[in-house]
């Protein structure tokens, strides 16, 4: 029996949640490696006070230190990109078999097709970087970030032992405020940011092979207090299935692509539902409700927290329907818009609602 767009739909949604979840897994992986940094710079610290070696003595024992961090984070990348490889190809398959279900026979393309996508096809953040440099790039970063801090102690005077505690944090704080816990921090961002994208682009090489049945694609944001302003705005809108923004279009995009399939797909009314986390905690609303619609129901403490006081107090009380507020978010580019720049665009508005 066929099913309708909706349900479709809603497989896709689901699908994102288990995304999640395997970008969690991928992000435990670097742990490992993480202790293994923190005990090789201990280890090489504890051989004499960097204070008292000679200025080329101390730039040998950077070098060194750059050198281990290297070969532990290639190792680590080395890893992500082919596990990020079979994720991209799980999702085609995943993608044909949900689509299959309208009982018309999908086209998947070949394994070393969707490769090629995610490796090719650049991201869609501001950088407009490719996967693999912008795995480097963070990389490179976290290096430069160890070996300046030890060479900034040694500048400032401080012990070895207060060089680690530095680069590991303290007890007190259970090791939150080292050096270290911001490069995992940062580990989970590109974690999460290759696989949303790994997600991406082996589903738009599945729509664009069955141009036939996709029409467009529809981007779906995460109701929630997190969800950024460019992210609150594209919801639910339909892009055409070449065009347009795509997930993830900033580090840690937690929103998803789902095909648009027309209308001759929607063989029942759509009445399927979708997550939100508001302030009464988390709960199942219409699948057709858009953020700033979602965000209407909750309460001005709730909206405040979400998108700011000032936004808030326009969004409220500045006589804008919904539709007219989220397209002044965005500019053409989908870049965010301040709020002066909503100003120029809506001066009543803003009158209406006392901020001037």
């Amino acid at each position: 029996m066929a099913v309708s767009a909706v349900e479709i739909a809603d497989a896709f949604l689901r699908q994102q949640v288990l995304l999640l979840r395997v970008a969690e897994g991928e992000r435990e992986k670097f742990l490992p490696f993480l202790r293994e940094m923190y005990t090789e710079i201990r280890d090489r610290l504890a051989k004499g006070e960097l204070t008292e070696f000679s200025r080329a003595r101390l730039e040998r024992q950077l070098k060194a230190i750059d050198v281990m961090l290297d070969a532990l984070l290639a190792d680590f990348q080395s890893g992500l990109l082919e596990q990020v490889e079979q994720i991209a190809v799980n999702e085609a398959e995943f993608a044909s078999r949900a689509m299959a279900r309208l009982e018309f026979e999908t086209d998947i393309p070949a394994p070393a097709q969707i490769r090629a996508a995610v490796f090719t096809n650049p991201l869609s953040i501001k950088s407009g970087s490719l996967l693999k440099p912008f795995v480097e790039d963070w990389t490179a970063a976290e290096r430069r970030s160890v070996t300046g801090a030890i060479r900034r102690g040694v500048f400032q005077g401080q012990t070895n032992a207060q060089i680690v505690q530095a680069i590991r944090g303290t007890k007190a704080a259970r090791y939150q405020d080292g050096l270290l816990d911001i490069t995992a921090r940062n580990a989970r961002t590109i974690v999460h940011t290759a696989v949303q994208h790994a997600s991406t682009q082996a589903r738009q090489s599945l729509f664009e092979s069955n141009a036939d049945i996709v029409k467009g694609v529809q981007w779906i944001s995460t109701l929630d207090s997190l969800t950024c302003q460019t992210c609150r705005s594209l919801d639910q809108r339909i892009f055409p299935r070449t065009k347009g923004p795509r997930s993830p279009i900033h580090p840690f995009c937690r929103c998803t692509m789902i095909p648009y399939l027309g209308k001759q797909f929607d063989m029942i009314t759509r009445a399927g539902t979708r997550a939100s986390i508001g302030a009464g905690g988390g709960k199942q609303v219409a699948a057709t409700l858009d953020y700033y619609s979602w965000l209407k129901l909750q309460p001005r403490s709730f909206i405040e927290v979400a998108i700011g006081r000032k936004r808030a107090q326009l969004f409220l009380d500045g006589g804008l329907s919904v539709d007219r507020f989220a397209a002044l978010q965005l500019d053409r580019r989908w870049e965010p818009l301040t709020l002066e720049e909503m100003k120029r665009l809506e001066p009543l508005a803003f009158e209406r609602a006392g901020l001037h």
